[in-house]
């Protein structure tokens, strides 16, 4: 769908936040880009992803993954805002890098939010609950909402989309 037909704030885009406030808060420091983190398997897709948002000097991919222990020590070993996580990886699942991210996000007590952000060819309620349930923030089909990725990401950035 193209932007400018994404649906209105408040609308299906935000009933998939997992917070329950009204607003994304923005993270990292005022005028820097927002730090990502992106696990993808997919050679093509990851290739792609980052080559999308390196266009944006909102953001700064600072790290890339392919599978879940290598996106986990990842998470000790780069500076990150935001995850784009996929589901399934091989080996291992998108559903352990969330748990890994949230546990030592909470580990660290600083405040700070980590954004992640389910990017998936598996949009199946039970897949999106157990994301969800792990500590997901969004959870978007590749394949019919890949276009909402990026108002997400600018939106968290604390740039308006």
């Amino acid at each position: 769908m193209p932007l400018s037909q994404q649906p209105a704030p408040g609308n299906q885009a935000d009933s998939k936040r997992h917070s329950s406030s009204d607003t994304v808060r923005p993270n990292g420091a005022p005028g820097k880009p927002l730090r990502i983190l992106l696990v993808e398997d997919s050679p093509l897709l990851r290739s792609r992803l980052e080559s999308m948002l390196s266009q944006y000097v909102a953001f700064k991919v600072t790290g890339l993954a392919s599978a879940e222990a290598e996106a986990v020590e990842k998470l000790d070993t780069v500076a990150y805002d935001a995850i784009v996580v996929d589901v399934e990886l091989r080996p291992g699942s998108g559903i352990g890098v969330i748990r890994a991210a949230r546990a030592r996000n909470r580990d660290k007590g600083d405040g700070n939010h980590v954004w992640i952000i389910v990017l998936t060819n598996y949009d199946l309620p039970t897949v999106r609950e157990r994301c969800m349930a792990a500590g997901a923030d969004h959870f978007l089909d590749k394949m019919r909402e890949i276009d909402q990725l990026m108002p997400i990401l600018l939106q968290i950035a604390g740039r308006k989309p």
